[in-house]
């Protein structure tokens, strides 16, 4: 007996090999750090209020300035005109000799085409960009470059003249100065970033739109204190918003729609909280976004070790998936994710299915010229698996959702479920095996009920695969006093008077979730057994109930999957660490 459980233990072990394909990096980028967090959140400054003002203008921009509506807009910039001695940014942002300067951009469209092929730029041939190239040559993958480090020095505190650098528009509307990165004549992407603001502390960003990137339309990094204000992004192949290894981080009043990954990101976002052992509202975070609209994107919202976000008061609505935080992707500093605080959301009609642009021979996406996928178009090509119908997920720690009204989401509400990070971040220490997905709080959240007090369910309310140690749900609302609806095998979910225990997951939600590790959306964009990329159909009662009911289809007692995939999981660890120290890794 003991030996053939030993058989089935390795036969699981092997399994999970199989099944579960490398892990890929959410973006390729240098090895990072958190900034210090000495610094704060940058304050609007007026033009008075600037040690220097520079202005960037276009040829067409008197022409674009007269046809503004409103008088007092109109005639700002007809006064700022006078003073435009640059026709690119990057031009401006170059001349700035004194920190604290604000330089303004009036009405026009930016391609920055110095910036395409500089000189600086011969000899790059790909790959990660070392901070002391961005210092040096940017336009490499940016087609502007803010950054404030000197690379000669020991740490990467912003300490040159663009440090606390504003860079405004000047339009009576983010679209009235668009940033548009495009295409080259062979058809391949202009630049991979839009704006780059790299070590680049106290930077402020406002009233803009930016469009058409290979990765990000804007990029914030290992920067201490940033603003992101009034900005749209969109048609982008990877993020809207991308900020990594930041800290003191604003994005508000934004826009960000047809991303091919997420509206907005906040990747690895400082981890100011990692010692908080307390779920609930946050005294200190890395990242409050606030007020935005984030829509038609593969992802409102996501942050691979997405910490101390506080993210509320935002409209996440008609995407693949509305956000997602989690524990999974390898190589991102401040994992496991810990302490998103997401409250006062609107969450709805996350349904929209782009997975049919990677699938088939005749999918725009997997067009050879990216001008000819269609980005420009509104065309998103799914860079990752995600459950098609799904308000939020986490895979994390200590992630307080409250207060959401969360409705017409096909497949679930929320999402939370447990990661081995042996089979993904290439973590096998066993004792770090259940290191995510616990003590996570869902309170007086409104389910399936619109603003206007109408029943409009969710698939379920909430899906667990029964892992984790102080998960709990309270005070959840469903519409027309019905009872909030789940999967939780034991036939109700923890309250947070008595939280759950159970350190790992059913097995058999467990492996239900593995069919989808070997997306691919070029070489293997229909992974076999893997239903997330099929839309659900529209909630029924009797959908609802069928859903439910799929909670029982597991053993009669959950302690057999309980010690079988832990067991499983350990002996993949093993076996993986093996082979690795015998190839010499």
């Amino acid at each position: 007996m003991r030996r053939a459980l030993v058989v089935l233990l390795g036969l699981l072990g092997l399994l999970a090999l199989v099944l579960v394909a490398p892990p890929a990096g959410a973006h390729e980028e240098r090895e990072s750090e958190f900034p210090p967090g000495d610094g704060s959140v940058p304050v609007h400054r007026t033009e008075r209020e600037a040690a220097d003002v520079l202005v960037v203008c276009k040829a067409d921009s008197e022409s674009r300035i007269n046809q503004i509506a409103n008088a007092t807009v109109r005639n700002r910039n007809l006064r700022l005109l006078e003073q435009c001695e640059f026709r690119d940014l990057q031009a401006a942002v170059d001349a700035v000799t004194v920190q604290r300067s604000n330089i303004y951009l009036l009405p026009g469209v930016y391609r920055e085409r110095p910036s395409w092929d500089a000189p600086c730029m011969e000899g790059y041939d790909g790959g990660v960009v070392s901070y002391e190239l961005s210092h040096l040559c940017g336009e490499v993958v940016n087609l502007v470059t803010i950054a404030g480090d000197d690379p000669d020095d020991d740490d990467i505190v912003c300490d040159g003249a663009v440090c606390n650098l504003q860079i405004e528009g000047t339009g009576a509307s983010p679209e009235d100065v668009l940033f548009r990165g495009g295409f080259r004549k062979d058809g391949d992407w202009v630049k991979h970033n839009g704006i780059k603001a790299d070590r680049a502390d106290g930077f402020y960003l406002a009233n803009m739109t930016l469009e058409q990137f290979r990765e990000n339309a804007v990029y914030v990094h290992e920067t201490d204190g940033y603003v992101v204000d009034r900005v749209v992004t969109r048609y982008n192949d990877l993020y809207g918003v991308l900020t990594f290894t930041s800290d003191h981080g604003l994005i508000q009043r934004c826009e960000a729609h047809h991303n091919g990954d997420s509206g907005i990101y906040p990747g690895s976002a400082a981890d100011v909280n990692a010692t908080n052992r307390k779920t609930g509202p946050l005294t200190r975070w890395a990242v409050e976004v606030r007020n935005c609209d984030m829509h038609h994107n593969a992802l409102g919202f996501s942050g691979t070790a997405g910490n101390s976000v506080y993210v509320h008061d935002n409209r996440i609505h008609h995407n693949g998936v509305g956000f997602v935080v989690e524990s999974i992707l390898a190589g991102h500093p401040g994992m496991p994710q810990d302490h998103g605080w997401f409250s006062h959301n609107k969450i709805y009609s996350n349904n929209v299915n782009y997975y049919g642009n990677v699938a088939g021979d005749d999918a725009p996406c997997q067009e050879e010229r990216p001008v000819d996928r269609g980005h420009q178009r509104g065309v998103v090509c799914p860079a990752f698996p995600l459950p098609v119908g799904t308000g939020g997920m986490m895979v994390g720690n200590h992630n307080y959702v409250d207060g959401n009204q969360v409705w017409n989401n096909y497949r679930q509400g929320f999402m939370l479920f447990w990661v081995p990070p042996a089979l993904m971040r290439e973590d096998y220490d066993p004792l770090h095996q259940t290191d995510n997905s616990n003590y996570n709080h869902f309170t007086r959240n409104k389910m399936g009920l619109t603003p206007a007090g109408e029943a409009s369910p969710n698939g379920l309310d909430f899906w667990w695969d029964d892992a984790g140690i102080g998960n709990c749900w309270q005070d959840n609302e469903a519409a027309g006093g019905q009872k909030i609806t789940h999967n939780a095998t034991l036939g109700y979910l923890p309250n947070c008077k008595a939280p759950s225990l159970l350190p790992v997951s059913n097995l058999i939600k467990t492996t239900a979730l593995l069919g989808c590790a070997s997306y691919d959306r070029y070489s293997n964009p229909s992974p076999a057994n893997c239903d997330w990329i099929v839309t659900p159909p529209k909630p029924t009662a009797e959908s609802i109930a069928a859903a439910q009911a799929g909670a029982d289809q597991g053993p009669d007692s959950p302690t057999v999957p309980i010690v079988l995939v832990a067991a499983g999981l350990l002996g993949a660890a093993a076996l993986r660490l093996r082979t690795r120290r015998a190839a010499g890794r």
